[in-house]
């Protein structure tokens, strides 16, 4: 699920230094970050799941994105982007709160 754009925030982490952390352009960095979470976990996700089985993707990636997120700065995000290893390991926790994903019925 990491981005490419994922690698334009150290560019930007020089730009926020000097605005010093938090405010409305924290705020924008950290919505367009989570977008391309979204974005880039749904199109990862959609042909690897198999025929017959429902899982609602937007929601399960909307949580994901939003755990990876929590509680960190855009410095944060800078220094450490989030792995893929990362990001997976949030989509099996949504996945294990959302409980059993749904198995259509064979034939149908």
């Amino acid at each position: 699920m990491r981005t490419h754009s994922l690698l334009a925030l150290p560019c930007l982490a020089l730009a926020l230094t000097a605005c010093g952390e938090g405010g409305v352009l924290d705020e924008s960095v950290k919505t367009t970050v989570r977008e391309q979470l979204v974005a880039t976990c749904t199109a990862t996700a959609e042909g690897q799941i198999p025929e017959g089985v429902t899982v609602d993707l937007n929601q399960v990636c909307d949580c994901a994105a939003d755990k990876v997120l929590d509680g960190k700065s855009v410095q944060d995000l800078v220094s450490n982007p989030p792995t893929s290893a990362e990001d997976l390991d949030k989509v099996r926790e949504c996945l294990k709160e959302m409980g059993p994903v749904k198995l259509d019925p064979v034939g149908t």
